[in-house]
């Protein structure tokens, strides 16, 4: 999945449950983070793992594969609410991830 999609699937609290019971995800976790494979891009597929797998690590290598860390997804969920305004429907989901990456490449 890209972070377009995910975008799109976390916005709202049902599609963020949903999600989760998709992704099989471990909301009793301590966080859920999102990592891209290889590279920070919006072309990069996304994966979330519990920190409790990674250890919070920037770059983290499950089975011979790197992943980048992108932020956590309450992290992204409080970012579109708040500090960055897009939940107004504004913005498209593309736009949010764009804006997104760009905070994560440039000021995170």
């Amino acid at each position: 999945m890209k972070l377009i999609t995910l975008i799109s699937k976390i916005t709202d609290s049902v599609g963020l449950d949903q999600f989760y019971v998709e992704q099989k995800l471990d909301v009793e976790s301590e966080a859920l983070i999102i990592y891209m494979k290889e590279s920070l891009d919006l072309d990069s597929e996304v994966y979330v793992f519990p920190i409790e797998e990674t250890e919070d690590d920037l770059v983290f290598e499950k089975d011979g594969v790197k992943y980048v860390q992108f932020f956590p997804i309450e992290y992204v969920l409080d970012l579109i609410e708040s500090d960055l305004d897009l939940k107004t429907g504004a913005y498209t989901d593309k736009e949010i991830a764009e804006r997104l990456l760009e905070y994560r490449l440039n000021d995170a």
